[in-house]
């Protein structure tokens, strides 16, 4: 167990942590016999539980910024949640339904391999490959909760792999990546060559963003808006994946409002794509 572990108390209004845990933007947080999650994030681990409105984050080092901005602290969702019309019946019911989720701001470069591995995919097989893919090629670290541990004993967790090692597409082979393999070895090659920069993101627009995203082999619209929505935190960004387009063609007879949520669309979308899948 690491000696350098700080404890802290968040205070959200608007979150449930298992709602977020199965709304299809994480794959690498665990469920905890003693309640919460250990969540893991690019190379940092953090064990968050909460109890009502009480988050209690246990963390490593001078991470507690990192988690405040993951968790999106600084975002009134209590207000998005009050802006959806009542007229809007399905949505209403939808938002009620997932009305503690949050969107997460999660490591870039693990956002942009997380969501190229779930095109025409699902999360258990996507969940699998990513744990594999830390495993393979990850760094171990040593762990804030020995018990919840699985990987080295019970005292260490894995990091997400960096471009650097994951540039081999010899060493993709057998983690269940099937073609996406090849998408991987060559964005990692072309970040490590500087032919693509994933820094340059934060500065684009959100459609500047998104061109330059399906720039890259392996994606398309909506994995660039997945990065852009829980990579980048553009809550504009509007993912739609088959869930959605159902969702679309059944209620709104083949066109969502977007316009009716300039600047929020993308947790609108989470609260629809959450309820479909947990009917």
């Amino acid at each position: 167990m690491l000696d350098n572990v700080n404890e802290t108390i968040m205070y959200l209004d608007v979150c449930n942590l298992d709602q977020i845990a199965e709304s299809g933007q994480c794959f690498r947080w665990t469920p905890c016999r003693e309640g919460g999650y250990i969540v893991h994030d690019g190379a940092d681990q953090a064990y968050i539980k909460q109890i009502g409105t009480v988050l209690v984050v246990r963390y490593a080092g001078n991470t507690l910024a990192k988690w405040f901005r993951y968790l999106d602290a600084g975002t009134d969702y209590r207000h998005i949640l009050e802006s959806i019309p009542d007229d809007d019946k399905y949505l209403r019911a939808a938002a009620d339904r997932g009305c503690g989720l949050r969107i997460l701001r999660a490591d870039l470069w693990e956002t942009m391999v997380s969501f190229i591995i779930s095109q025409n995919n699902n999360i258990p097989r996507i969940k699998a490959s990513i744990y594999a893919l830390c495993r393979k090629l990850g760094k171990p670290r040593r762990s804030l909760l020995g018990e919840v541990g699985k990987d080295l004993g019970k005292d260490f967790y894995f990091t997400f792999p960096t471009p650097a090692d994951m540039a081999d597409l010899d060493a993709l082979q057998g983690l269940g990546l099937g073609y996406r393999d090849k998408y991987l070895a060559e964005l990692a090659r072309d970040v490590m060559l500087g032919r693509f920069r994933p820094d340059k993101l934060q500065d684009m627009s959100t459609d500047e963003a998104r061109r330059y995203l399906k720039s890259v082999r392996g994606i398309g619209d909506k994995v660039a808006n997945c990065i852009l929505l829980f990579g980048l935190g553009r809550h504009d960004a509007f993912p739609v994946d088959t869930w959605m387009k159902k969702i679309i063609d059944r209620e709104y007879g083949g066109k969502f409002p977007l316009e009716r949520y300039s600047g929020t669309a993308g947790v609108i979308q989470q609260y629809m794509f959450y309820a479909e899948r947990t009917r």
